[in-house]
Formats: C-alpha cells, sequence, structure tokens
C-alpha cells in the first residue's frame, strides 16, 4: 500500500488537491476555482483525476471555519458559501471516493506543516497565525495539534473591546487594512497600500493602525498560551517584512516581557503549508484531545 497521502485545501478562491509522500514532499498538484463548485465531492472527483490520485488510499481535507471531529463535518465559516459548507462530511467524501477522510481546519493544518516541516521546526510550542482576508490560527505542542471535539484557535474572534467591530479579524486583517485605507482616503489594492507605507505617510498610518491590532492580538495568545515561537502566514503576513516588523513592535508593547526567548517569524511554507501539514496531520494528531 502507497504511504502517499491525497492533501486537500479549500479556500475563498481556489480548491487544491496535491499528491504528497509521507514527509512532505508534494508530488503532484491541481486546482480549480472554488465558484466551480457547488458540491466537494463532485470538486475531488475531478481533482483526483488530475494528480493521478485513484490509488491513494487516505485523503487529508483541510477545511475553513470550525469542525466537529466527531460528526466530521463543518460547523462554522465565515468565508465559505453555506451550501457548499454543508457538502463537507467526512462519511459521504470517504464513501464516494472509497477513500479514508481526515477533516482537519485548513489553519490546523498549515501550523502542522510549519511545525514539523517549517518556520517552526524545532520549536516547543508552535502558534501559527495566517492574516489574509481574515485571522486564524493553530496551536502546536511538541508535535501535537491542540483541538478538541471542535477545532479551536478562531484567532479572528478574539476581542480587542466590547464590541463586535472589535473583533482581531474585523482590525487586523487584510480585510481591515483596506478598509482603513478608504476611510483615510486611498482607493488601494492591499499590496500598493503596503508598498506606499515604506514612506511615511497616510498608506504607513493605515498599515500601522492595522499592524497593532494585529500584534495586540498576538501578545493576548502569548499571554494565554506562552509559546516560544509565533509562526505568520497568509497573504498579508508575508506580503512584505514591513508588515511583521510593525506587528512585532505592537506585541512587544503588549506582550509578556518573560518570553525573552520567543521568536515572531515568517512561515517559511507559504500557501503549501496546509498541503505538506496533511502528510503529517495523522501524526500531530495522534494523543490529541
Amino acid at each position: 500500500m502507497s504511504d502517499e497521502i491525497l492533501a486537500v485545501d479549500l479556500g475563498g478562491t481556489n480548491f487544491r488537491m496535491a499528491k504528497v509522500s509521507s514527509e512532505g514532499v508534494l508530488l503532484a498538484r491541481a486546482e480549480i476555482p472554488t465558484a466551480s463548485i457547488t458540491d466537494v465531492v463532485d470538486g475531488l472527483g475531478r481533482l483526483v483525476d488530475q494528480v493521478d490520485g485513484g490509488g491513494v488510499a487516505t485523503l487529508v481535507f483541510a477545511a475553513p471555519g470550525v469542525v466537529d471531529r466527531d460528526a466530521g463535518t463543518v460547523v462554522f465559516c465565515g468565508n465559505l458559501d453555506d451550501a457548499v459548507r454543508r457538502t463537507i462530511v467526512a462519511s459521504r467524501i470517504a464513501d464516494a471516493l472509497a477513500k479514508r477522510v481526515v477533516l482537519v481546519n485548513d489553519a490546523d493544518a498549515a501550523a502542522i506543516g510549519e511545525a514539523w516541516a517549517g518556520a517552526g521546526r524545532g520549536a516547543r510550542t508552535v502558534v501559527y497565525v495566517t492574516v489574509s482576508t481574515g485571522i486564524g490560527a493553530g496551536l502546536v505542542h511538541r508535535g501535537t495539534l491542540y483541538v478538541g471535539r471542535f477545532t479551536g484557535m478562531e484567532a479572528g474572534q478574539i476581542r480587542l473591546g466590547l464590541e463586535d467591530v472589535d473583533r482581531a479579524e474585523h482590525v487586523g486583517s487584510g480585510t481591515a487594512l483596506a478598509r482603513t485605507a478608504r476611510q483615510l482616503g486611498l482607493e488601494l489594492a492591499n499590496p500598493e497600500v503596503v508598498r506606499r507605507a515604506h514612506q511615511e505617510g497616510v498608506a504607513r498610518l493605515a498599515l500601522t493602525r492595522t499592524m497593532e491590532a494585529l500584534g495586540v492580538t498576538l501578545a493576548n495568545l502569548a499571554w494565554l498560551l506562552v509559546p516560544d515561537r509565533i509562526v505568520i502566514g497568509g497573504g498579508l503576513g508575508l506580503s512584505d517584512p514591513l508588515v511583521l516588523e510593525l506587528a512585532t513592535q505592537a506585541f512587544h508593547r503588549a506582550g509578556p516581557a518573560f518570553l525573552e526567548d520567543l521568536s515572531i517569524v515568517p512561515a517559511a511554507l507559504g500557501d503549501d503549508a496546509g498541503l505538506i501539514g496533511a502528510a503529517f496531520a495523522e501524526r500531530a494528531l495522534q494523543g490529541a484531545q
């Protein structure tokens, strides 16, 4: 029996699959637009054919949102069409594809990838935070993913104040940067805002405000979880070193000073972190409660 794994990452834009070795080497990959599917089973069938994955026994499905591990379903997702979300049922996928299916949260899969094979390798406690349209996170301690019945670490829902608009995702994400820039009179895409932020001005103010919120979010996670490494990924998180620099400055103003050895580092595996993490997912889930 092959020790290869089919790794699946369902994003808001692309539905991706890779055939991955047990050590995280990507052997084949394919993707289709997420908008082209109404049922994940149909999309999976197309992707399996494209990566020649018919003979692979195990499929690890990284889904956005909160996963109910007992039921094998996604119970909440703010960034995915609800009709598509309801088609993500592990037992149903397993029956349709004749494969063993492991359903995990997408940020958890990326956290595993970075902890086992990326920027978190060698650290005892790794907090992975992805900063893109929203904010997600995963926690890996001594190689084991922290998870209960439901996947946790929904860092985007952390409240930085008393109102709903004070959620970390609302004030410290890529969406937040775009909104803050518009409020300050900049009708620009985020990459251009970040580029202009290298000079003092409105763009710098917009990025600084957004990264202050992210930095305080990271500080809250550090006070709770006392990690020795925080790994930052995602489209905005990895877009420019200035993003991490500003967030780290805010972190040091609000975070625990006694964590002298804590480092905040960029993710090493980029968009492939979740696909690579799938190779190690079952090992990282052994002993998880």
